[in-house]
C-alpha cells in the first residue's frame, strides 16, 4: 500500500497520507468543521461520515464555507 494520496482539493493538486480521513484533512488545512460544507466526488458528504470516509487515489473534494445572511 503506498504510504501518500493524491487528491485534488478544491482544485488544486495535494498529496495526504494513506488513510486520510476527510476529518483529517480538514483539520490540517485549518477548516473549522462548524462552519463547512464537505463535496467528496461531486456529492454532498454528511458530517458524520467525515471521520471514517478515508480519501482515495484522485479523489475531489471541495470545501465550502457556509455564511449565514441573504
Amino acid at each position: 500500500m503506498p504510504d501518500e494520496c493524491r487528491i485534488h482539493v478544491n482544485g488544486k493538486e495535494a498529496t495526504v497520507p494513506a488513510g486520510t480521513s476527510v476529518s483529517d484533512l480538514l483539520v490540517s488545512l485549518g477548516y473549522p468543521a462548524k462552519i463547512v460544507l464537505v463535496e467528496l466526488n461531486k456529492e454532498v458528504l454528511p458530517r458524520r461520515e467525515w471521520s471514517v470516509r478515508r480519501l482515495q487515489p484522485e479523489d475531489r473534494v471541495e470545501v465550502l464555507r457556509v455564511v449565514a445572511g441573504g
